[in-house]
């Protein structure tokens, strides 16, 4: 994602979509031996990148990949070996990943063994036949001969190693001007590679020409105009949303009727109480009844909630939307979600299949991005304060409800752009710009801060230091967890947020992975859930993405130093709000859970996540409790998550307005293992 902090592009690439035909043998790829391929990496216009692709005619592929994007720089070096049915016998992957740890990737098949390592894991296993090595660092390039091999069998599925398989499916042709006249590319979707499939356009020799990632970021041949991933993406979103489709099937259960809770322990969020069992009644999208006595309606449906406890839906108020994402977010509870910057054309489309019910997702609300052009910007860049203006009047006509800023602004624009902001309704948010303090930003008009990094920052870098720069998080790591949280600069900062009504959207569950996670240990926002995943989706949260260097226990004292931050700003009256700029619905889940081991008590953490999202959007008169005459957006889970915060991992029904879901199905469906079994409609 654009803007995510930890969210790199390996993971990224867990999070794409597609699917129709297949069965077809691939074209003749001989021509392509001994031939070089140059690829460019495009992000929203800006060069971000290149890739070169040799294969020789003894089945050996190597390639060179640099990606810069936010000022992260990822580089990969791979060579692959494929014997004659085009499978890797053998490849070695070096590089550094975008936060500075060294990538060490190695696999080999010798003797019936199949044996590989990472910084994060190893295993082997003893096979005849070898499935293809998944590779955990994906610009390697190797989905391209994975397609190709996968294309060969009739149904189009491959063995995967270390585990599981894949298909490869065609969906559809497009047509593009390339400088070498118009060429025919074909969208192929590969299904069983992550939690939704993975796709790229390929060439008539099938040969993998562009990548295309929801119009943030693409891959396409050297020379060839960046209009070209518009057009593909743009084809790519419809076929998205139809996959998505096809993948959820039939799993979202639209009540004509009324549906009763009987039973249930109600999770009210106002008075932070849990009233046992309540007969609660849905109908019309709406909460009609709350009741100590059975509820009596013709024709209603009951759901026997004994033992259970039912929340509101929980928000997730810093997403960037992806099709695929709706089903995790709806499975894990989270009903309600506000992208907090992407691609204009690309999330007013899913906006529309989301709302339209096309695709099952949340309820979704908008922030604008805007960032100024730079050697670091990032998205949505603008070259002068009259046209951030404009894009700050273009956001509002087009229905956002703020603006999010970025590091490469101007800190002398912000007093301007808060104010034409403020003009139409809209809030104020973002980064701290480079060369300005949070103090100062707040002062300027920032209603709201992403990042509990810049909450630091503001004594840490102050207004001196270019925060554009990965110091914004080394710098974090190094320093934060020496700051004196008791000292009266650090109780005037946090008067000036409850003053000014500052909200601050921590993101803490991705600085915790950065501060705390080493190779070979789980991922600490994915650890309870790895059971769950497929393992060539797990076996990536072993290894850690941040270079600590010789400063482990510094960075320990800074995770130490943003928990008690947190319950500090709390405890103050600082409005604070989940978002998870990472995987949907798990790291909201673990953002939740880091909130209360900092302290805070659950049924603040729990109105935080609902009822406090949704008066920071505005629409608290409508949902975000469990009130008569507020929309249906409900959560069932299985036990007291007043007592245990992790309870809200243990979805058995979801309801988003008048319709209901398994989660059960809906992680079936993203190859994600159950939790328990869902409720029976």
């Amino acid at each position: 994602m654009r803007n995510a902090i930890v969210l790199t592009l390996p993971t990224l690439l867990l999070l794409w979509a597609c699917g129709q035909e297949s069965g077809e043998a691939p074209a003749d790829v001989a021509g392509a031996i001994g031939e070089t391929h140059e690829f460019e990496w495009v992000s929203e216009g800006n060069e971000a990148g290149h890739s070169k692709m040799v294969r020789t005619g003894d089945g050996k592929v190597t390639v060179e990949s640099f990606l810069h994007w936010n000022n992260r720089e990822y580089s990969v070096n791979s060579e692959l070996q494929l014997n004659a049915a085009g499978i890797p016998v053998a490849q070695k992957i070096t590089g550094i990943s975008p936060f500075g740890a060294t990538i060490d990737e190695t696999f080999t098949y010798t003797d019936g063994v199949a044996s590989w390592s990472t910084a994060g894991d190893s295993g082997s296993v003893t096979t005849d036949e070898p499935g293809f090595y998944v590779a955990t660092e994906y610009a390697d390039l190797s989905f391209g001969a994975l397609v190709q091999a996968a294309l060969r069998n009739m149904d189009g599925e491959i063995e995967l190693l270390p585990s599981g398989t894949a298909r490869a499916e065609k969906l559809t042709t497009a047509e593009v001007d390339t400088p070498d006249g118009e060429k025919t590319l074909t969208l192929v979707a590969v299904s069983g590679l992550g939690l939704t499939p993975y796709y790229g356009w390929f060439d008539e020799k099938l040969n993998l020409t562009v990548l295309d990632f929801s119009g943030w970021m693409g891959m396409l041949p050297k020379g060839w105009n960046p209009e070209i991933l518009e057009k593909l993406s743009a084809i790519q979103i419809e076929q998205d949303a139809a996959m998505v489709g096809r993948i959820a099937g039939d799993l979202a259960y639209v009540q004509d009727g009324a549906l009763v809770f009987d039973n249930v322990d109600v999770v009210d969020v106002e008075n932070a109480a849990l009233l046992e069992d309540r007969f609660v009644m849905v109908e019309g999208g709406k909460i009609t009844a709350i009741s100590e006595t059975q509820v009596d309606k013709p024709g209603a449906k009951h759901i026997d909630a004994t033992g259970k406890s039912l929340m509101p839906g929980m928000w997730d108020m810093h997403g960037h939307f992806n099709l695929s994402d709706g089903v995790l977010n709806i499975a894990g509870g989270i009903t309600s979600v506000r992208d907090i910057g992407s691609v204009h054309e690309q999330i007013m489309e899913l906006t529309a299949k989301y709302d339209a019910g096309e695709v099952i997702g949340p309820n979704t609300y908008r922030s604008g991005f805007i960032d100024q052009a730079s050697p670091y910007a990032s998205g949505e860049t603008v070259e002068s304060l009259e046209e951030a203006l404009e894009r700050v009047d273009f956001y509002a006509e087009n229905g956002y409800m703020q603006i999010k800023l970025y590091s490469s602004i101007d800190p002398e624009w912000v007093d301007d752009i808060a104010e034409r902001t403020h003009s139409h309704g809209m809030r104020l948010s973002g980064h701290i710009p480079a060369f300005m303090s949070a103090e100062q930003a707040v002062r300027a008009g920032y209603d709201e801060i992403q990042h509990i990094n810049m909450v630091f920052l503001n004594f840490l870098a102050g207004d001196r230091e270019d925060t554009r720069k990965q110091l914004r998080f080394t710098l974090y790591g190094d320093e934060a967890g020496k700051l004196d949280l008791g000292s009266k600069e650090v109780e005037d900062y946090i008067a000036l947020f409850v003053k000014h009504g500052t909200t601050i959207d921590p993101t803490a569950a991705i600085f915790m992975e950065q501060l705390v996670h080493h190779d070979g240990d789980p991922n600490p926002t994915f650890a309870p859930v790895l059971d769950h995943l497929p393992i060539n989706v797990a076996r990536g949260y072993y290894k850690a993405e941040m270079d600590m260097g010789d400063k482990v226990e510094e960075w320990a004292a800074s995770a130490a130093a943003q928990a008690a931050m947190i319950r500090k700003l709390h405890d103050s009256g600082v409005q604070i709000v989940p978002g998870s700029d990472n995987v949907a619905a798990f790291t909201i889940h673990r953002e939740l859970e880091l909130y209360a081991e900092a302290g805070i008590s659950n049924a603040d953490v729990l109105r935080i996540a609902s009822l406090d999202s949704a008066r920071v959007v505005g629409v608290d008169d409508r949902t975000g409790s469990i009130a008569v005459g507020k929309d249906s957006d409900l959560v069932l889970v299985e036990g007291n998550p007043l007592e245990d915060i992790s309870a809200i991992r243990r979805a058995t029904l979801v309801m988003k307005g008048n319709t209901a879901y398994k989660p059960d199905e809906l992680y079936k469906a993203v190859g994600v293992k159950p939790f328990l079994e869902s409720e029976t409609l």
